[in-house]
């Protein structure tokens, strides 16, 4: 029977059907109208892959344009554009060519097109935006560095003022999940920023990340100074972890030592003048001697009253008295020594040594019990690491050892994944076997209630056909072949010899 006919028999058989089968029959229909649908959801689609994520808006509008241009099915989901992964990389080879994405800022493509009637102020700010857009683009090629902006403030040259302000730029940076900045990084970041602008020196750049922590070493001494004093008290602790570590583990074994140091260290800068004074040894420091000699005349006479008469001087004499005069100045010094001792900064003043040591362990009724350590096991510990750091009672110094037991957590290993195995297997095996109990337990049936009429139809015309015929009238084959044969004598012999020959 041709397909149109079978088509034509079954759309006649549901014009037949009572109401019931049809209700019935409709409700198949939509079941699995539905369950279909849920296979075409549910069996995997083309493949997508990520073409760029993280661009700025300006950025993920250019290449959302161009993939429309080119008709491209795109999908926008995560902060990401995906795009069939047959056609990735032919994408972005196109779109670099077109300078998509130009890296989430304007760069010195700014003045490839030529604009009539800017002032000079627009010049000005294109030109920092340019400069801008360049820096970020440049940095954002660091491995570390998600997304990256920058700011900077060229003050204007002007000769009505004395003081000449400089400029300056700050930079934040986002960086990737668990990455950070090494110090020479950041002082690199530093560098590029400063060589880039004109007159800007690198003390006048700012690197803060994501978070608001300052990245860029501070510009006011101060904090420089307590910057690399906290840098000198970390490592002198690092230092003596990391010997007293070693040592313990050496004797306990790997990983079964913890040593924790806190150092207190004197930065004062004391500077001290000493004058000291021996009296048992005395020097001359200045001796001085002068001697005077004088003669003075002196009168002589009678005496009597007319020698005292002035101008009375009959039969006077005069006699020379000679005076002498000696001064002598001695100078004694006491010796003295004057010293200036400046004590060095970066002593040490106390230092706390704390140390957990893991116990041993013994096989009891197929579990382990923790031993802990003897008295004079941590004994001997505590005078090896008192010993290590130079211990001195008087500074204060501290030294604790105790014996805890240690949480052992084993290390995973990269096993099988199952889970996604079984999630991949079950995402193509499912639809298998619903197609199969759609085609058992519906389609099939369907068939046979589509078949069920046209059998009746046709039982039913062969019963009114048997009717309309006569029954069959009893025949003698014998008398038949005995009147053939007497009428046509020579046809039967024609079969029997035909007969004979096969």
């Amino acid at each position: 029977m041709p397909a149109i006919d079978r088509i034509k028999t079954a759309l006649e058989n549901i014009k037949n059907m009572p109401a019931s089968r049809k209700l019935a029959l409709a409700g198949v229909a939509v079941i699995v109208f539905a369950i279909v649908f849920t296979l075409i959801l549910w069996l995997p689609k083309q493949d997508y892959q990520v073409l760029y994520s993280n661009l700025s808006a300006e950025d993920a509008g250019n290449v959302i344009n161009k993939l429309k241009e080119k008709k491209v099915p795109y999908q926008v989901k995560d902060n990401a554009i995906y795009v069939p992964s047959d056609k990735v990389y032919e994408l972005r080879l196109e779109l670099a060519a077109h300078g998509i994405p130009s890296g989430g800022g304007v760069g010195f493509e700014i003045f490839d097109k030529t604009q009539i009637g800017l002032t000079e102020f627009s010049q000005r700010i294109n030109y920092i935006r340019a400069l801008q857009g360049e820096l970020q683009r440049t940095i954002k090629q660091l491995q570390e560095v998600s997304e990256a902006r920058v700011h900077i403030a060229i003050p204007e040259k002007t000769i009505f003022t004395e003081k000449e302000d400089h400029p300056t730029a700050s930079v934040v940076l986002k960086l990737k999940p668990g990455r950070t900045l090494t110090k020479e990084q950041v002082s690199s970041i530093v560098h590029l920023v400063s060589s880039s602008v004109e007159g800007l020196s690198p003390q006048y750049v700012t690197v803060i990340d994501q978070y608001g922590n300052l990245l860029s070493a501070p510009k006011d001494p101060t904090q420089l100074v307590e910057a690399s004093q906290i840098e000198y008290k970390r490592n002198i602790e690092k230092t003596y972890e990391k010997n007293l570590q070693s040592m313990l583990e050496n004797i306990v074994g790997k990983g079964k030592a913890i040593v924790r140091v806190s150092a207190d260290i004197d930065f004062s800068k004391v500077e001290k003048v000493e004058e000291k004074y021996d009296p048992d040894t005395i020097a001359i420091r200045q001796e001085q001697r002068s001697q005077e000699k004088t003669m003075s005349p002196q009168p002589g006479g009678i005496p009597g009253v007319l020698s005292n008469q002035p101008g009375q001087a009959p039969g006077a004499t005069t006699q020379a008295v000679q005076s002498q005069k000696q001064q002598e100045s001695i100078n004694y010094e006491v010796s003295k020594s004057i010293s200036k001792i400046l004590q060095s900064t970066g002593q040490i003043k106390k230092i706390s040594v704390a140390v957990l040591v893991d116990g041993t362990y013994r096989e009891e009724k197929g579990k382990k019990v923790y031993v802990p350590r003897s008295e004079e096991e941590i004994k001997k510990y505590q005078e090896l690491v008192q010993a290590a750091i130079g211990y001195n009672k008087e500074r204060g110094d501290y030294v604790i050892v105790e014996s805890m037991p240690f949480e052992v957590i084993p290390e995973e290993k990269p096993g099988i994944d199952y889970i996604g195995i079984a999630k991949t297997v079950l995402k193509y095996l499912i639809p298998l076997i619903i197609v199969a109990l759609i085609i058992l337990f519906v389609v099939k049936p369907l068939i046979e209630l589509l078949k069920k009429p046209v059998e009746e139809k046709v039982k039913k015309e062969i019963v009114i056909s048997e009717e309309a015929v006569p029954p069959p009238v009893e025949r003698d084959i014998k008398e038949e072949i005995r009147q053939i044969a007497k009428t046509n004598p020579k046809k039967v012999v024609a079969i029997l010899r035909e007969w004979i020959s096969e």
